[in-house]
């Protein structure tokens, strides 16, 4: 079954939204210049809230690696997804300090990109703009259907439309954030009709 990211939590009111919704990951933006960035301290009160089984992905650009690594190992976050200019030797080095799984975004624009990046347990697809990611805007699903290694699907992603993007590809995960707001925040009902449509293939 496919899985589903819920992005962008910014509050504890976020966390007991998607506790009845039960998606199977969702995201802490620690992204300096996101409009949905947070705190560690709003990340770990957040944390302890979670639902049992629901994973939390710490989503980094170009942010240091000790910083990262800490929030590890504290528990605040289980997954770590690296959406600016790392390196493979950045993703290299990471993992010599983390053994939690990485996820390395992958911009998309008008074409596939030449080359993807090594080095990661999962890639994330999405549109190619300056606010990397959150934006709301899609890309040409169909630039991502021949990939064959396990991938997250982001970029403009709701209920409107992500029954059609799923008939073209076939992610691991679909990851969704502006799609899930009302008026910038998370809604409950939105949140749970989205999940609805992955879960019984609508």
């Amino acid at each position: 079954m496919i899985k589903v990211k819920i992005c962008g939590l910014c509050t504890v009111e976020d966390a007991g939204k998607v506790n009845r919704c039960l998606p199977d990951y969702v995201g802490f933006v620690f992204a300096e210049g996101s409009k949905r960035r947070i705190t560690c301290s709003q990340a770990r009160e957040m944390k302890k809230m979670l639902a049992a089984g629901i994973r939390a992905v710490g989503v980094f650009v170009n942010q240091e690696i000790p910083m990262i690594a800490g929030l590890v190992r504290e528990g605040i976050i289980d997954v770590v997804q690296l959406h600016g200019d790392e390196s493979i030797r950045d993703i290299l080095e990471l993992r010599r300090h983390v053994s939690c799984p990485v996820i390395k975004a992958v911009p998309v624009g008008n074409t596939f990109p030449a080359r993807l990046p090594a080095g990661a347990d999962y890639l994330l697809f999405d549109t190619a703009t300056r606010e990397r990611g959150g934006s709301g805007k899609r890309f040409d699903w169909a630039l991502v259907a021949s990939v064959n290694v396990p991938f997250f699907l982001a970029g403009g992603l709701n209920e409107e439309n992500v029954s059609e993007a799923l008939q073209m590809i076939s992610p691991y995960c679909v990851d969704v954030s502006s799609g899930v707001e009302t008026d910038g925040v998370k809604d409950e009902e939105k949140m749970r009709r989205f999940i609805r449509l992955i879960r019984e293939g609508k």
